[in-house]
C-alpha cells in the first residue's frame, strides 16, 4: 500500500472507532428511497503528505481524476457554484432552485 493508503485506512479506523453518529440529527443527504443518510464523523481530521516521497493518490478505491480536475477548474478558474458550469454531474442532486450549490467552494 502507498503511504496515502496507510493514512487513509488509519483515518477510517479512527472514525469508526471514535467517531460520533449523526443519528437523531437532521441531515441533508438522503438515500435513493428518501431516508436520511446518516454518517459517523470526527471533527478536524488532518492528513499530512510529504510530496517529495509520493503523490497522495489513493489506490484502495477508484479516483475519478478527470472529474476531480474538472471540479478544481470549476472552483478556481470559473469561480462558480452553478452546476451548469461543471462538466460532471456529481453535484446535481445538491443543487437548489437557482441551480447552485449555495455558499460553497467557488462562491467563497
Amino acid at each position: 500500500m502507498s503511504k496515502a493508503d496507510v493514512l487513509f485506512v488509519n483515518m477510517c479506523k479512527e472514525i469508526l472507532n471514535n467517531g460520533y453518529s449523526s443519528e437523531g440529527q437532521i441531515v441533508r443527504a438522503k438515500w435513493e428511497d428518501g431516508t436520511p443518510a446518516h454518517t459517523v464523523k470526527v471533527f478536524g481530521v488532518v492528513n499530512r503528505y510529504n510530496l517529495q516521497e509520493e503523490f497522495p493518490a489513493l489506490t484502495l478505491r477508484p479516483t475519478a481524476i478527470k472529474s476531480a480536475c474538472d471540479e478544481l477548474l470549476w472552483i478556481w478558474q470559473k469561480k462558480s457554484n452553478r452546476i451548469e458550469d461543471l462538466n460532471s454531474h456529481i453535484w446535481d442532486e445538491w443543487a437548489d432552485e437557482q441551480g447552485t450549490i449555495g455558499k460553497a467552494y467557488g462562491y467563497q
